[in-house]
């Protein structure tokens, strides 16, 4: 172990360091998105198929459907497709690394609740705050009833979970361990998975010249989380955090396109525009200050 590393930051890259060799992380890594791409080329295949079976048509209809992300079965879908990284996470540890997928969670193996809880509520309390400055100052549309809303909302909130929670096993879990238990440089372990992360948002086609400042709000956000997993030794907060961030967006206020389908207001945005630009800028500024207001509080708590 690393002497330099807080006591709960080497617990909880203790189950890393017996396989932490780094041909066996690129492997599990490139296994795990080659298992969820597979995964969602077959439920593709399956869901075109079935319906071109129940209805002439409507196998094509469901696919564009899901491409464009707009509706309730579109978010749905792309969300399970994203959770499907879960099982394949746990068979590259069982046989890749011998080691049980809960030991991506902390020490524990099981999720700090409490951790969980607290952050998600410090995004919860900023994402009222900037919904209630959206509410004032766009024009919002109501996408569907509340009483559909409200139906649909306890498995949105399932999948939403599961989605976050798989981003989180394979960016602040499996690859910030096993990168921690190989090397020592922060340049490696902290800030090499969150730009990949950043880079797997890269959408050119949604964002235009935007993409790359879109590319530095998430990769920003991905250090935010891989610095709080470290501090506290435990997934549990970024996942509370991620979650948090999820349904703000996708299941309260959004912009329609992707992901869009569940979201209950739906306001009008180019994301393309020199003013979506501006805005984005404030944004990443914004993550910044309250990022270094985190780092002064915590600065008892070392990595």
């Amino acid at each position: 172990m690393f002497p330099h590393l807080s006591p709960a930051f080497q617990a909880f890259i203790a189950p890393a360091q017996a396989r932490s060799e780094v041909w066996r992380t690129i492997l599990g890594l490139v296994l795990v998105f080659t298992l969820f791409l597979l995964t969602s080329l077959l439920l593709g295949i399956g869901t075109a198929f079935l319906g071109e079976y129940i209805e002439p048509g409507l196998g094509a209809s469901l696919m564009r459907e899901v491409q464009k992300g707009r509706t309730i079965f579109a978010t749905f879908a792309m969300l399970t497709l994203i959770a499907t990284m879960i099982p394949a996470l746990w068979l590259i540890l069982r046989f890749l690394h011998k080691r049980p997928l809960r030991t991506l969670l902390g020490p524990t193996g099981r999720i700090d609740w409490r951790l969980w809880r607290g952050a998600a509520a410090i995004i919860l309390a900023l994402g009222v705050i900037d919904a209630t400055t959206t509410f004032f100052t766009a024009d919002l549309i109501q996408q569907m009833p509340l009483i559909k809303w409200l139906i649909w909302l306890a498995p949105a909130l399932f999948i939403l979970f599961l989605q976050t929670t798989a981003e989180e096993m394979v960016f602040r879990g499996y690859l910030q361990q096993q990168l921690a238990a190989r090397f020592k440089s922060r340049w490696v372990w902290w800030v090499l998975p969150s730009a990949i992360f950043g880079l797997a948002h890269f959408n050119p086609t949604l964002f235009g010249n935007n993409a790359w400042i879109v590319v530095a709000i998430t990769g920003l956000m991905g250090l935010i989380l891989a610095d709080v997993t470290a501090r506290f030794g435990s997934l549990a907060p970024a996942m509370g955090l991620h979650f948090a961030n999820n349904l703000v967006v996708m299941l309260f206020m959004n912009t329609p396109g992707q992901l869009s389908g569940m979201s209950f207001y739906l306001y009008s945005a180019d994301m393309q525009s020199p003013q979506m630009k501006s805005a984005m800028l404030i944004s990443l500024a914004s993550m910044l200050v309250g990022y270094g207001i985190f780092m002064v509080i915590m600065r008892r708590r070392r990595l």
